[in-house]
């Protein structure tokens, strides 16, 4: 659980090597239960050794299965960052960004074109 416990750490943006966050999302995924099918857990450890294909999967399962197992644990480990001081700038805006709905605009646009392209990706590798 450690190595999927780093895996969504670094996709959120935090520290891999953060042993207080990755013990406290150990804890988080026992306490509240959420296990994996079958089908969730080959997917998992594919995530594993494909790593850079998890943004496009996630955007998938964001449209497609909101309620994923995987996804559910995704969002456990952003909680828990969220939870911690040393990670309060991925949340707070304090820059003042020329424009605001242009970059808002951008953002929205990629995440749906990363959303297409892992819906392309789960029907070719068969995870639909």
């Amino acid at each position: 659980m450690q190595r999927e416990a780093k895996l969504f750490a670094q996709y959120l943006g935090a520290k891999v090597d953060d042993k207080v966050l990755l013990t406290k999302y150990t804890d988080a995924i026992e306490i509240m239960k959420f296990s994996l099918s079958k089908k969730e857990e080959n997917i998992l450890l594919y995530l594993l050794k494909m790593p850079f294909l998890l943004p496009y999967i996630d955007g998938a399962w964001a449209f497609l299965k909101p309620k994923n197992g995987i996804r559910k644990r995704i969002l456990v480990m952003n909680a828990l960052i969220e939870t911690q001081p040393q990670y309060v700038h991925f949340f707070l805006n304090q820059e003042n960004i020329p424009f605001p709905i242009i970059k808002l605009i951008v953002r929205g646009l990629v995440a749906v074109l990363k959303g297409m392209i892992g819906i392309l990706l789960m029907i070719l590798l068969g995870w639909k």
